[in-house]
């Protein structure tokens, strides 16, 4: 109930629009009703038809040596006429009957505006009397000397009445407008369909792929938004390339000069014998290292987020994991971590081996470097109903539930990690395993540390 609540008070364009149809259509409906309707009060079917003249007359004529009857008979015709007239008892608001003989009235309705005289007879003529504007008509008999005037005020302020009094204003709407909600739903759903083609194209899209809308609308207001997106899209993307190839070049240059440095500080080191001095340019060597290693990095993740431009094949992940394990070993050994590897049978998967290898090569580096000496890194490879995967565990620092989706940004690092890092690495691994349509998840490994899990679809295992 909550939900559904929440629902309906989320302003959506549908409902808009519909609230703008029904807000029009009532618009019209009243602009329409109030003109006609107007043009009723101003000339009444009462007053310009010739039937209830003529009947009036005639039973004054056949009634004329009746009197009592007669004004009996001409009061309950009346309230007839007012009932039909809709303004009820109310002579302000209501029709009345005046009838006269030799010039003198014999009867009128009650509050009738008895001074109200037409100056032509069968025309309907516009009268001041007693300070207010009445509409009157006035028609005589052919075979007497009899006169039958009927009088509506024309006040402006009525209409409101008359209309409410007949139900001509409210009611329709009420019964018209629940009937029109649903066709009115119903076409705008309709209508939108084109964009909710384009709404679905754009949720399929990963943050990379900025290339431009496929689905061209024929429709001109749609079309103008789907190019804006697409200008935009060409702007991000210029953008993107040019700050991937200016970070390339800037990485690919500074891999000589580091490279130089450290040629020479090692050489240096030869002719060095004082221990302080060596302790300098130890510190040196390992500032160039860090160095390099940001931009071997820098590198990766520039070549990581490029588009595929090669086929991808069938790759042996169980040996791809474990030739890199066996080539980062010796960097396991320096810190004494041992690296556990389990795995039943060969998985395969579709992919490029150059990409997954660094991949793996971060996942396992990150392991091995948060770990503690002398600790253990746990890599495991599983072989599920469609899909193969691929976890590393750890006995380190771990992150915290809160930061799990900001460390995945390029450059971002735990403020509470000790060690040193440049922030790329699980950047690396996100690309890498998004340009394989696959998902990476951070949770605790069983040792307090880190377990990185990463689903690979469409795996095939021998």
């Amino acid at each position: 109930m909550r939900n559904f609540w929440h629902h309906l008070r989320t302003p959506t364009l549908v409902r808009r629009i519909m609230f703008a149809q029904m807000l029009l259509l009532t618009l019209l409906w009243c602009v329409f009703l109030t003109y006609i309707l107007w043009e009723d009060l101003r000339s009444p079917n009462m007053l310009s038809g010739s039937k209830t003249y003529e009947t009036i007359i005639t039973l004054i004529d056949r009634m004329d040596d009746r009197p009592q009857d007669r004004n009996a008979v001409l009061e309950d015709f009346s309230k007839a006429l007012r009932e039909g007239y809709g303004g009820g008892e109310d002579p302000a608001i209501s029709i009345s009957l005046i009838v006269r003989k030799n010039k003198e009235i014999i009867y009128s309705s009650d509050g009738a505006p008895t001074s109200v005289t037409n100056t032509k007879y069968g025309e309907i003529q516009r009268i001041q009397s007693e300070g207010r504007t009445w509409v009157g008509r006035t028609q005589k008999s052919e075979e007497s000397d009899a006169e039958v005037t009927l009088v509506t005020p024309a006040g402006d302020w009525n209409l409101f009445i008359y209309l409410n009094s007949r139900g001509y204003y409210i009611l329709p709407l009420l019964v018209c407008i629940p009937f029109l909600l649903f066709p009115a739903w119903l076409s705008i759903r309709i209508a939108m369909r084109p964009w909710n083609k384009v709404v679905h194209e754009v949720s399929l899209r990963t943050p990379e792929d900025l290339s431009p809308l496929k689905d061209g609308p024929k429709h001109m207001e749609l079309r103008q938004m789907v190019d804006a997106i697409n200008v935009f899209l060409a702007r991000v993307r210029e953008s993107t390339e040019r700050e991937r190839i200016f970070i390339a070049d800037a990485a690919h240059e500074l891999r000589t000069p580091l490279a130089a440095m450290r040629i020479n500080v090692e050489a240096l080191q030869s002719y060095v014998s004082s221990d302080s001095q060596q302790e300098l340019l130890a510190g040196i060597i390992r500032s160039n290292s860090r160095a390099a290693r940001l931009v071997n990095q820098l590198l990766l993740m520039m070549h990581s987020e490029a588009p595929i431009d090669t086929v991808v094949v069938p790759v042996p992940l169980t040996t791809l994991v474990q030739e890199r394990m066996a080539a980062l070993a010796p960097l396991a050994a320096e810190r004494r971590i041992e690296l556990e590897f389990y795995s039943h049978d060969e998985v395969w998967i579709t992919g490029i081996r150059e990409r997954l290898m660094s991949l793996i090569d971060n996942l396992i580096e990150n392991a091995v470097k948060y770990s503690p000496e002398g600790g253990r890194v746990e890599v495991d490879i599983r072989a599920l109903d469609k899909s193969a995967q691929l976890r590393v565990s750890d006995a380190g620092p771990g992150i915290s539930a809160e930061l799990r989706e900001r460390v995945f940004d390029r450059f971002f690092r735990d403020p509470n990690q000790m060690q040193s890092g440049s922030g790329l690495g699980l950047a690396i691994v996100k690309a890498v395993a998004q340009q394989h349509n696959s998902n990476v998840c951070l949770n605790t490994s069983a040792e307090g540390g880190l377990m990185v899990t990463i689903e690979f679809p469409n795996q095939n295992s021998t």
